[in-house]
């Protein structure tokens, strides 16, 4: 109630007309300087055309980040009033959109390219700029500098697919909005509104498919503004150096995590992480069968997601934040990992080695490399027990931690880890695949959280007879680590079906004739190997009792009677017939159904496998 009491004032209200008003003065500009832009760009033939390295395979415009700049300027000289570090980041962008207009033009070598953005980046912390004073108050200059360069260069990395960098740039400028507005820094608000402003205007013409390109220009101009407005809300924020990191990287987390999983990849590799490529998530969650829009949405949502956690972690205290810091992690480490499934990499010619080509000898890297997916089961392991912990308290004390609370869960936490890990070792769960998860797999994880839970709950009443702790605790903390360690293990299973149902409009319909156990292993040949291929719409069968029944989600649509409205409604282009030595009628009844309307159809037994069907 203090709060919207306090927004509820007249001067409250004219800031917030004004931080409206300049966000929709940007959108306007934007909309109307874009297409005439575009006009020029594609008349002097500034365009981008075609090339393997890259996703797009269309001629577009390109150079969008003039108009982009044209929004920006214009609205931040009528609305935002003077000062020395607003305008100081006027001057750095008109810099950093220089930089990016000449690598449009001519690509300028990295290494000149690093230094005008660390220049640039100097620039702005002299005039203040910078990270709330840190405990040691010399690091908040370089890390400032690197964290302007580093904004920088993942929203430039980040706009490899059409709206892809526009639309997370203004989602994370509207939480940045929020943020000032919450903190009564309506300059920092109307700054980070005109920012989402330019961005919506410009998406109009940048939404999948697009029709103009940002360019270099344009992805500098986004990056460096988002990156002095997150740092701008941080000052006065708080001194704690986990709450004044907490909204910056949690606002910006999709082009963090995009530049860093993108490097980490082409180095395990052997790629260099500057070149360009089609192995960022974007690209990786199309090859997967996702659309162009459905990829920019997905990742939309992450964005708004881990928006919302950036606004509840400034009402954390620092304990509390690092949890959900650890959890943001953990669930990121998981994604990658499936994404990093996706071969996107030209593999070594197959003759390399005919030919007496010798390969370098095999390090210490090398051999961690193969077994990565177990180091990263471990280190997400860790990271949810860690987290898990303290989210634990923070619902059994709901949400409130006193420092006596806090140090108590310092001095356990270590216990806890390592006895939970060691009984996660001990039953088995690095060392089973859990690409498909079974019973078996289930009851290991069962048993290893509850083995660990009781472990550590003996120790801690060995070590400190439970004294100011709280036996709930141990219970919700079981609790949530059964769900989180075993969600861990499925969400590989699960993201597969997701990315299949949203790319089933893509696929050949099939129908399938039989639903018993031959159709049914049909079915999961078709789901397991048929990937981007084929989807089953539904079953026919004799036995009318098993009309309406579901077999792996797939419905029995009725009898043999039902093909011919079947192949209709649901466009099949391909029958099944998963019978052991179907009756003649039935392959006539099917002939005469399906050659009429050009629609083929097999006979397929027991044991399919991917090359029958």
């Amino acid at each position: 109630m203090d709060l919207l009491n306090r927004l509820m004032t007249a001067e409250t209200a004219n800031a917030f007309v004004r931080v409206g008003a300049a966000g929709l003065s940007a959108l306007l500009i934007t909309l109307l300087l874009t297409p005439i832009v575009r006009l020029i760009a594609v008349r002097c033939g500034w365009i981008v055309k075609p090339v393997p390295s890259r996703w797009g395979r269309r001629v577009i415009a390109r150079l969008g980040g003039v108009a982009m700049y044209g929004g920006f300027v214009v609205t931040a000289v009528a609305w935002i009033p003077w000062d020395v570090s607003l305008w100081a980041l006027v001057g750095g962008v008109t810099l950093a959109v220089l930089v990016g207009l000449i690598d449009d033009f001519s690509r300028i070598p990295p290494s000149a390219k690093l230094l005008a953005q660390l220049l640039i980046g100097c620039g702005l912390v002299l005039s203040g700029i910078r990270l709330a004073p840190l405990p040691w108050a010399w690091l908040s200059i370089p890390l400032s500098v690197l964290w302007f360069v580093f904004v920088m260069n993942a929203f430039n990395l980040l706009d490899n697919m059409d709206g892809l960098a526009t639309g997370v740039g203004a989602i994370a400028a509207g939480f940045c909005v929020l943020h000032a507005v919450l903190t009564g820094q309506w300059a920092v608000a109307t700054l980070a509104s005109i920012v989402s402003g330019v961005c919506l205007g410009f998406l109009r013409y940048n939404f999948p498919p697009a029709k103009i390109f940002m360019g270099d220009s344009g992805s500098h101009l986004l990056g460096l503004s988002l990156a002095a407005v997150v740092l701008m809300e941080s000052q006065p924020s708080s001194t704690q150096l986990l709450s004044i990191l907490a909204v910056p990287t949690l606002v910006l987390a999709v082009p963090i995590f995009d530049t860093c999983f993108v490097t980490v990849q082409r180095m395990l590799h052997q790629r260099h992480p500057f070149t360009g490529g089609v192995d960022h998530i974007s690209h990786r969650l199309a090859i997967l069968g996702l659309s162009p829009r459905q990829t920019v949405i997905v990742l939309y949502g992450a964005s708004l997601m881990l928006g919302i956690l950036s606004v509840l972690s400034t009402r954390l205290k620092p304990l509390s934040v690092m949890a959900v810091w650890v959890l943001v992690l953990s669930a990121l480490i998981v994604i990658g990992r499936y994404l990093a499934r996706v071969n996107v990499y030209r593999l070594r010619s197959p003759g390399a080695a005919a030919v007496g080509v010798e390969h370098p000898p095999v390090t210490l890297i090398d051999t961690m490399v193969l077994h990565k997916r177990r180091l990263v089961e471990i280190l997400v392991d860790f990271g949810i027990i860690s987290s898990v912990y303290v989210v634990a308290h923070l619902l059994r004390f709901e949400g409130t931690l006193s420092p006596h609370i806090q140090s108590l869960v310092v001095r356990a936490l270590p216990v806890i880890l390592v006895t939970k890990l060691l009984c996660c070792a001990g039953c088995g769960l690095y060392r089973r695949i859990w690409h498909h998860p079974d019973l078996s797999d289930l009851v290991a994880i069962f048993k290893a959280v509850s083995l660990g839970s009781v472990l550590s709950s003996i120790i801690l009443l060995y070590l400190w007879r439970f004294e100011g702790y709280s036996r709930a605790v141990l219970i919700i903390d079981w609790m949530l680590c059964l769900l989180a360690i075993g969600g861990s293990r499925v969400v590989e299973r699960f993201l597969d079906e997701w990315i299949s149902a949203a790319s089933d409009q893509e696929r050949m319909p099939v129908l399938i004739i039989g639903a018993g156990e031959t159709g049914e292993q049909v079915l999961r040949s078709l789901q397991l190997h048929g990937k981007g291929i084929r989807r089953a719409v539904g079953f026919l069968d004799d036995d009318w009792r098993k009309q309406g029944n579901q077999l792996h989600r797939v419905c029995v649509l009725g009898t043999r009677a039902r093909l011919a409205a079947s192949l209709d409604d649901y466009h099949v282009r391909e029958v099944l017939i998963a019978i052991n030595d179907p009756p003649g009628d039935l392959l006539q009844h099917v002939r005469q159904c399906c050659e009429p309307r050009g629609i083929g159809w097999k006979v397929v037994t027991a044991g399919v496998t991917d090359a029958a069907v």
